[in-house]
């Protein structure tokens, strides 16, 4: 005799890992019942049964709103396969051959009233630029986008939630709201603050997501390859390193540095200082590499008082004030525009 049927909130929970023993047990006890395994994927050729796989998968996920809010438990194939009938079975949906078409009902709590904010469209911002940008999020917090860089997010925070995936390299200065976390997502690593500033590096060409706190505490968790789940708290000054391939998950302390990162701030004040001797100063200051494109440049005087600035807010305001513009690469810029007289 089987079990009941799984209720689809129990399922979602085994998914990303949080099920109990009992739970756990339940479950699987569950699946073990199923007799309705699809054996028509067996014969499939290996590309279709690789889109098959990947599509079903995403269709349950992105309907149980799992696709960005946690990270997922991986389950080999057999699974995914029963799991995909299993939840058409648990929520008593039809499949008519065409996976396409099948349409999942949002998942609620009994009870509970559905977030409004679920119905909303996906916001999807790029810096498809040579400069560094600043963004402005729903609850008002900011991140400051380097070139490629990429964020999704609803076009309104959750009552109870602020979720961001991410992906390149930005600095957050996130909004205090104790009453609602925000968490950032870069492939299989979460970051939940309450308000703070932190940078992060997630560029998957680089084998290596990195994670800098300046200032207030961040919370960094990965599940590594056995599925088993990692967790740090960073404090300022503190680094995060979360290696792709072994799924490793690493903290340390900062020794001091004689030359700052981008997005640490500063004080200096220039005093119609020549463009090129401004370069010697950040380039001391700041772990950057600075060069004119029109050598004229040079004798360009700036008059400025940056007070616990970061570099890019210090660049902005020296393009602004002399009238030039820049390029970003890595750590290299380049400033361009016309001589001055």
């Amino acid at each position: 005799m089987k079990p009941n049927g799984i209720p689809p909130a129990l399922l979602e929970k085994y998914l990303s890992g949080e099920c109990t023993d009992a739970e756990k047990e339940l479950v699987e006890n569950w699946y073990a019942s199923l007799k309705g395994e699809p054996r028509y994927l067996d014969h499939l050729p290996d590309v279709e049964l690789d889109e098959v796989r990947q599509e079903t998968f995403g269709n349950i996920r992105r309907e149980l709103n799992m696709a960005d809010e946690r990270p997922v438990r991986r389950l080999p194939w057999h699974w995914l396969a029963g799991i995909a009938a299993s939840v058409l079975v648990a929520l008593g949906i039809y499949l008519a051959g065409n996976l396409k078409t099948v349409k999942l009902p949002e998942v609620t709590v009994k009870g509970q009233k559905p977030d409004p904010s679920k119905a909303l469209p996906v916001t999807t911002f790029k810096n498809t630029g040579t400069q560094i940008v600043r963004h402005e999020l729903p609850d008002g917090s900011v991140v400051t986008m380097h070139p490629k860089a990429e964020i999704m997010y609803r076009a309104a925070f959750a009552n109870n939630k602020r979720f961001v995936v991410f992906s390149g390299e930005g600095f957050f200065d996130v909004k205090k709201d104790k009453t609602r976390p925000f968490n950032i997502k870069s492939g299989d690593m979460v970051i939940r603050v309450l308000g703070t500033s932190f940078n992060v590096k997630a560029i998957e060409s680089q084998k290596k997501f990195q994670v800098d706190v300046v200032t207030g505490s961040v919370q960094v968790t990965a599940f590594n390859e056995k599925l088993n789940k990692q967790e740090v708290i960073l404090k300022p000054q503190q680094q995060a390193l979360f290696e792709l391939d072994s799924k490793r998950l690493t903290y340390k302390t900062l020794p001091p540095q004689s030359k700052k990162e981008l997005y640490e701030p500063v004080t200096i004040v220039f005093e119609e200082t020549p463009l090129n001797k401004v370069i010697e100063q950040l380039e001391k200051r700041f772990n950057v590499s600075l060069t004119l494109a029109n050598p004229g440049l040079a004798k360009c005087g700036l008059t400025a008082n940056f007070e616990s600035q970061s570099f890019p807010n210090i660049l902005e305001i020296l393009c602004t004030s002399l009238d030039v513009t820049y390029t970003i690469s890595n750590n290299n810029i380049t400033i361009s525009g016309e001589p001055c007289e």
